[in-house]
Formats: C-alpha cells, structure tokens, sequence
C-alpha cells in the first residue's frame, strides 16, 4: 500500500530467492478454508482483507481479496483495493493474476514459474523473466532464508527481510492463542502471528503516519 509503505524502486535480481515452501499445515485436510480478516487503524474500522483456499489436484488456489479505506471527517483520503488469485501445486507457486488500486496507482500482474523461472508480467507488457520467487501475499508462514519476493501489487522483484521474533500468546476470535511471531520487512515493516496449524491469525502493520494497524482474524 502506498500510503501504508515507502515505495521502493525496482530493483536488479541477483540472486535467486529459496521460493519452496512446505505446505501449510492448516491445508492438509484438503477442504476448502477462508480466513477473513478485518483491518483496523487505531482501533478504528477501515476495511477487510480476505484469503479464500481451493484444493485443486496436485495443489491448491488462493483467491485474495481485499478493500481498506481511510477518511478524514468523512472525507476519503487513501483507498485500497486488490483481487488476485493463487494457483500453488507441490508447495510452490505455480502462477499468480492480480488487480490492485494503490490509491490511484492501478496495475494487473501475471506470473508465472516454470523451471525454476518466473516469467511477470506488468500491465500487459511482454514478461520479464525472473529467478523464482514467493509472491508477498503473508498468508503462509515465512523462511529466515527468504531474502527476495514478488510484490503482487506492481510486480515488482523486492528484497526481504525476514526473523522470527519468538512466541506471543493473543486473542484470536476471543480466546487466547499461542502464535509465533515474524518480523516481515520488504520497505514496509510488518509482524505476522500464526498459530499452530500456521494459519495466519493477526497482522501488524505501523502506518507512515505512526498510526497502528492491525489485521484481526474474525
């Protein structure tokens, strides 16, 4: 988001991101999950952010959705809105479709990884070709090697850090949760919650303006 994160330029891919990633453990039971999460800003509502899972052979889909907007005496000042969808087979993404309305900042990026190549490309232009990457959609559970990923919002190759930061007990739809914490940082600081079935449950995100915001899971 842009009003959310300094935007950050493009950069030369020089090394080639460890992109597999074992499958979830809340997706072995093979049926279809949602997690739906609502996005507050100090406290405040300002919109929701969605993950709908599809098994599928050999894999699964992710369909993304999300709507979050901020408004100053009923006044809008920041919108945000995305609609992707994830195709991921054997724990690596196989190709990925997203729509995102930065604030005015629109872009529709495809990928897609063959052969350890990920092929993106951005508003229609002819594909780049990239070593493969994770895509930055949070979802799943990071890797401290992770040190590349794939922004879904302007299909840009981005560098990443990422830590585990230790175990948290939180409230997750009312009850207190044991969840371990991650710092996740490609220009936007954020700290990621799961729980032992490393579902995401809680997102942390400190806004430019120092506000607090978070994603609670409903």
């Amino acid at each position: 988001m842009r009003t959310l994160r300094p935007l950050i330029a493009a950069l030369v891919l020089l090394v080639s991101a460890k992109a597999a990633a074992a499958t979830p453990a809340f997706l072995a039971s093979q049926t279809e999950q949602t997690l739906s999460f609502a996005v507050t800003r100090n406290g405040g509502p300002i919109g929701y952010h969605t993950y709908a899972f599809r098994p599928r052979k050999g894999g699964f889909e992710v369909r993304v959705e999300a709507d979050i907007r901020v408004s100053i005496l009923l006044i809008p000042f920041f919108v945000y809105e995305q609609q992707g969808v994830e195709v991921w087979e054997n724990g690596r993404l196989k190709s990925l479709d997203y729509v995102t309305n930065d604030d005015g900042e629109r872009h529709a990026v495809k990928a897609e990884v063959t052969e350890g190549r990920m092929r993106v490309s951005v508003d229609g232009k002819p594909a780049t070709s990239h070593p493969e990457m994770i895509p930055g959609s949070l979802w799943y559970p990071p890797s401290p090697h992770l040190t590349m990923m794939l922004d879904p919002g302007d299909g840009n190759p981005t560098p990443l850090k990422v830590q585990l930061l230790g175990e948290d007990t939180i409230a997750v739809r009312g009850k207190p949760t044991r969840a371990t914490r991650w710092l996740w940082d490609d220009g936007l600081r954020r700290e990621l919650w799961y729980d032992a079935n490393q579902t995401l449950v809680q997102i942390w995100i400190r806004g430019d303006d120092g506000s607090d915001i978070y994603y609670v899971l409903k």
